[in-house]
């Protein structure tokens, strides 16, 4: 875990060492097209176990602090060590707000960066992942909280990295705290 973190913590520092431009369309009164985002993440693994998750997202900015928007999960995994095979899928809504919008006027090289409150509610089919004798359960809701840094990619593309709490951790829940998710949105 503490690899991770070093590794989590370099990417930050790097991300935020290069020049972007600066994404400052919504302040030029764009049109509903304009406003109107997506992209989402991919995620895989490969080995003694496989993890290949796809999970793309539309969104639309209300203004230039809040957005929101709706989800798709999906999710495959097998485990040659466990002997077990199963997908996970679903659906979430999303919402972010920017409570800092340009790390740049107090540390120069984070220009155009930001930091937002973000606040995601998810809903997963477990039936075909877990498998508890005794109980059949088919659905597992993880509402979530949290932080996201936010570095321009381009005039309107964005790379998030978010550190988020699961209110809902339990065993079969496909989120264990503290949740790292790294997103795109064009």
């Amino acid at each position: 875990m503490q690899k991770f973190l070093k590794i989590l913590v370099v990417l930050f520092l790097c991300v935020g060492f290069v020049k972007s431009a600066k994404s400052q369309y919504l302040e030029n009164d764009p049109t509903y097209v304009q406003r109107i985002f997506y992209g989402g993440d991919i995620g895989f693994s490969f080995g003694y176990a496989t993890y290949i998750a796809v999970n793309p997202i539309v969104g639309y900015r209300i203004t230039n602090r809040l957005s929101s928007g709706i989800g798709g999960n999906y999710t495959f995994a097998k485990s040659n060590y466990y002997g077990y095979e199963g997908s996970m899928y679903g659906g979430n809504i999303f919402a972010s707000f920017t409570i800092i919008k340009n790390l740049g006027n107090a540390i120069s090289f984070l220009e155009g960066n930001g930091i937002l409150i973000y606040a995601e509610y998810n809903v997963v089919n477990i039936k075909n992942y877990y498998s508890i004798p005794g109980r059949e359960i088919n659905y597992v809701a993880s509402p979530m909280l949290g932080f996201a840094f936010q570095t321009p990619i381009g005039g309107r593309s964005y790379l998030l990295m978010m550190i988020l709490y699961n209110f809902n951790e339990t065993s079969i829940s496909p989120y264990p705290n503290p949740v790292f998710k790294f997103s795109y949105q064009f």
